[in-house]
């Protein structure tokens, strides 16, 4: 009688062995491998966003782009083709949306590795900031872009009556040197403390960062470099890297700092926000 053919439970172990540790030594690879295209892809997008400013300020008479731009009048054209950035009598058109006839579409100001949803961002449907279908869909882009904006310094800052600030753009040229004058950084809410917020744990964008000084914002300024905490670091935060941040300059180029190289040698407001005031390096 011939011997029947098959493997014995042996040969099964070892097999089952080899392929656990093939799959121990290649999943972080494979890992590796789809965090590094996540980056290519944000990096794409500070490229395109630094684009889009040097467009933005050839049109507009050197003047950058407003980090927002307030309106109560919701018959306006851009509240007619942007309506859920109107809430509740008011339109916040944040530079996602201003920057919409330049860039056509708003995946590039959200990182493949910001997908956290946030439960106050949600409408009264429960459809999330991603969802195109929301009735806060435009607001929440504005609000929540993985890119925060260097306001402090590239915008002049009012007050209302009603304490609501309104931003202007500056000269672009007024800026001894562009490339090394912070437009747009990878940025998060996390931290922040805003009021309605579930708590320090939401990693969700922000559409402004704040200088080292804190400048106009003392209590925000810079401190310990603890990185689990965003507040520490002006709200900068590093998607594939905690101690480095994908920065959009004034000239248009794009890089890759540690956060720590974005702060001046002393303590001078003017020396510490270097980076962030036009002075450069």
């Amino acid at each position: 009688m011939g011997r029947k053919t098959g493997f014995t439970l042996i040969e099964l172990l070892v097999v089952i062995a080899i392929i656990a540790i093939l799959a121990a030594i290649l999943f972080p690879v494979f890992a590796q491998a789809k965090n590094a295209a996540k980056k290519t892809a944000s990096l794409s997008n500070v490229k395109q966003i630094g684009t889009a400013t040097v467009l933005y300020v050839g049109d507009y008479d050197d003047v950058i782009v407003p980090l927002r731009w307030l309106s109560f009048n919701p018959a306006e054209p851009l509240a007619t083709q942007y309506p859920t950035a109107c809430q509740g009598g008011a339109c916040f058109f944040f530079y996602p949306v201003l920057f919409q006839p330049y860039t056509k579409n708003t995946d590039l100001f959200l990182c493949p590795a910001d997908r956290n949803e946030d439960a106050t961002q949600a409408d009264s449907q429960g459809r999330g900031r991603l969802n195109k279908q929301s009735s806060l869909y435009w607001y929440n882009t504005g609000f929540s872009p993985s890119y925060g904006m260097n306001a402090e310094y590239l915008n002049t800052v009012s007050v209302s009556g009603f304490g609501t600030k309104s931003y202007a753009g500056k000269s672009a040229t007024s800026f001894e040197s562009p490339s090394q004058t912070v437009v747009f950084a990878e940025a998060t809410a996390k931290d922040t403390g805003s009021p309605g917020r579930p708590g320090p744990t939401i990693d969700v964008g922000f559409h402004r960062i704040v200088p080292p000084s804190g400048a106009s914002s003392p209590s925000a300024a810079w401190v310990n470099f603890t990185y689990p905490n965003a507040a520490s670091q002006g709200q900068l935060w590093g998607r594939f890297q905690r101690d480095k941040v994908l920065i959009s300059w004034l000239d248009g180029h794009v890089s890759y700092p540690a956060i720590r190289s974005l702060v001046g040698t002393n303590e001078s407001t003017e020396s510490l926000d270097r980076a962030f005031n036009g002075r450069g390096f």
